[in-house]
């Protein structure tokens, strides 16, 4: 069996293309409820969640065509 380190080497030495490949085939072989979500990530989501309860129907979305406005208009 390799190494961590051979591994990751050789991953490295991977094109672009196939580096993101790897990462999506090794990001889905995680099981649901493999990896645990750390308490303050939990706290994050639940204050966003709240923040976003407390908005108006009309603040909660915002139309693809402003969103994209506001994204490209910002060229600083």
């Amino acid at each position: 069996m390799l190494a961590k380190s051979e591994i990751q080497k050789e991953a490295l030495d991977l094109p672009a293309q196939e580096r993101i490949e790897l990462v999506v085939e090794l990001w889905d072989s995680l099981a649901p409820g493999q990896i645990s979500v750390p308490d303050w990530q939990r706290d994050l989501i639940r204050d966003r969640l709240a923040a976003l309860e407390d908005l108006l129907p009309e603040e909660r979305s915002v139309p693809w065509g402003a969103v994209r406005k506001r994204i490209f208009s910002d060229k600083t």
